[in-house]
């Protein structure tokens, strides 16, 4: 990856103006042309660097509930179940983490009901070993930024 991209990821994640024209300002910043950074940015998403720009709202508050699921993945179908999980709007996070239960990753949705049938059809998946769901209790809100 190279520097102009970190510099991307850095900014959409943490400095990200919520104005009609956010690219326009952006590409000024870096230095670059709103055609160059948008070009960029749909590299990058290509790449599956970047699944998607958007706000992330507070499910609660929107009358949805949110659950944190943790899933032991065999190693050769990690990629294809993190491409079928993430296939869902219903997800905001979603890491590979080097631990028993290897993905982690939040889904939220209107009703249990829809959780439940969410989580069948993962566990119904080869390479799928168990799936532990997590039903939110609390909600704290940190900052996580990743660097670059």
């Amino acid at each position: 990856m190279c520097q102009k991209e970190k510099e991307i990821l850095k900014i959409l994640q943490s400095d990200f103006p919520i104005i009609a024209n956010p690219y326009q300002v952006l590409a000024k910043r870096l230095g670059i042309s709103p055609e160059q950074l948008l070009s960029k940015i749909d590299k990058l998403k290509q790449k599956k660097t970047i699944r998607r720009i958007g706000a992330v709202a507070s499910a609660a508050h929107l009358g949805y509930k949110s659950m944190l699921i943790a899933a032991r993945i065999k190693p050769e179908a990690v990629e294809k179940i993190a491409e079928f999980i993430n296939s869902f709007e219903n997800v905001t996070h979603n890491y590979l983490r080097k631990a028993e239960y290897n993905l982690w990753f939040t889904f939220s949705a209107k009703t249990n009901k829809q959780i439940n049938s969410f989580i069948a059809q993962l566990k119904g998946m080869n390479g799928v070993e168990e799936v532990m769901a997590l039903p939110a209790t609390q909600t704290f809100k940190i900052k996580a930024e990743f660097k670059f």
